[in-house]
């Protein structure tokens, strides 16, 4: 027992100071103590706050600064600038992990067919008439978008309006991983789009149907009758699912890079 204690304690690492420092700075940036826009103090300041040397100030600040936590603009008076954790900061990460371990696309739209559902179904329930708003605005926007057949920027517009969707219903986790999941959407729908052109009939005939039914799950919000919205946006995210992964793609590897 005594051996494999050791042997334990041996393998713990000591964390640097740098690390520490970069540690302190982080709490205060996640905790809100540090805003969006704020300076940190000049780096003579921090150093006698901190009690450490240049050398290992300036390597706290490498690693928030690969954090996307903080910026530095080299010969600056005004000291290094804070950002807030953001989303788009991991996004493409995750999506870089997702395609090393092989993931494929039908998992990220089968995500969103657990998701969303559940979504319509609290926005209903609770008849949030500014949520119904919010997706009305951008249904708005696609009609626009198609009328002008704008059908690239029409792809990028239904990502916008599923993402809406959770942002809507209020769960921060939700919400997190819908949004991890816009960016690979995004690029695969316009990849998609490009791989296999549709006439412009077809096209304006999708987008007339998509938009149909946007307005049907936005009249069951405002009704609250919540098991249809749930019901009926399970068969629209079905559908949707098999138009971007279409049978001869289900194998399709998602592409991050």
């Amino acid at each position: 027992m005594t051996e494999s204690i050791e042997s334990f304690q041996s393998d713990m690492r000591v964390p640097k100071t740098a690390e520490l420092v970069a540690a302190q700075i982080r709490k205060r940036i996640v905790c809100g103590e540090l805003s969006e826009g704020d300076y940190l103090p000049l780096e003579g300041e921090l150093k006698a706050a901190f009690g450490i040397s240049r050398p290992t100030l300036r390597e706290a600040f490498r690693i928030l600064e690969a954090e996307n936590l903080i910026s530095v603009t080299r010969g600056s008076r005004t000291g290094a600038q804070v950002h807030g954790p953001r989303v788009e900061s991991v996004s493409r990460y995750a999506g870089f992990v997702l395609q090393a371990q092989g993931a494929k696309m039908r998992d990220v739209y089968e995500a969103r067919l657990a998701i969303e559902p559940f979504c319509a179904s609290r926005l209903a329930e609770a008849r949030n008439l500014e949520a119904a708003d919010a997706l009305e605005a951008e249904v708005e926007k696609l009609a626009m978008l198609s009328e002008k057949q704008r059908y690239i920027d029409f792809m990028i517009g239904l990502v916008d309006f599923h993402t809406t969707l959770v942002e809507q219903a209020g769960n921060v986790t939700l919400v997190m991983i819908i949004r991890m999941l816009h960016e690979v959407t995004a690029r695969h729908q316009v990849e998609l789009f490009k791989r296999r052109p549709l006439d412009l009939a077809v096209q304006r005939s999708r987008a007339q149907l998509g938009i149909k039914s946007f307005r049907r799950l936005i009249e069951f919000i405002r009704e609250g009758d919540a098991l249809r919205a749930e019901h009926h946006w399970r068969l629209h995210v079905k559908n949707a699912n098999l138009a971007w992964v279409p049978p001869e793609d289900d194998d399709r590897l998602l592409i991050a890079v």
